[in-house]
């Protein structure tokens, strides 16, 4: 029953697809595998977020490297990437996670490149946001940057109150971890916009 959905979603919106169910043994193994033939890999939040029980978002993206787009159980948006907000903080975390989300921004109807406390980072550069929007229109992307000043207050927060504000339906960043002996706790930012999301985001390591 599941199958025939799928399919009739896939002819519905005229894509190519194929459904490969996970089996009951070495689920988690099957999913890693699964999403290593993929261009992204799209979960729920929270539960159920459609992975093996035995594995969350995280999990699934240091296993794998493939980019996860995170969309809210309650999201009833009718858009995903019409109108994306960036979390730029000129790291190599955040350029990949552009690279790798190239499509939906070149596609976008507005893209807006987040820099936030660029004057405590001068990594950031004179124009900070200025040369990574300039590649994007190079392109296509329709950008714009805004700077923004944290005031102290959680940069998580921060981005949730832009991209509400923005009316954003599409958020993208990089993720961050510690050290590798503890992989899978990612730094406090990231891991609050996975767990915390209010709106689709799209992470890439």
């Amino acid at each position: 029953m599941l199958a025939e959905h799928f399919r009739s979603l896939c002819v519905r919106f005229n894509v190519d697809g194929e459904f490969r169910p996970i089996g009951r043994r070495k689920t988690a193994a099957e999913a890693i595998l699964g999403s290593l033939h993929s261009d992204l890999v799209v979960v729920g939040h929270p539960q159920p977020h459609g992975l093996p029980d035995e594995m969350s978002p995280e999990s699934i993206l240091l296993a794998s490297g493939v980019p996860l787009l995170i969309v809210p159980n309650a999201w009833d948006g009718h858009t995903i990437g019409n109108n994306i907000l960036i979390g730029w903080n000129g790291s190599r975390a955040a350029r990949r996670a552009i690279s790798d989300s190239m499509a939906f921004l070149v596609a976008a109807t507005s893209v807006t490149v987040l820099v936030v406390d660029s004057i405590e980072r001068p990594e950031h550069g004179e124009e900070p946001g200025a040369d990574i929007a300039l590649n994007l229109a190079r392109h296509g992307a329709c950008v714009h940057v805004a700077g923004m000043a944290s005031n102290h207050a959680p940069i998580a927060q921060v981005m949730f109150a832009e991209a509400v504000h923005n009316g954003s339906d599409l958020l993208v960043i990089g993720a961050y971890s510690h050290a590798r002996w503890r992989e899978l706790l990612f730094g406090g930012t990231t891991r609050t916009l996975l767990t915390e999301t209010l709106v689709p985001v799209l992470v890439s390591k």
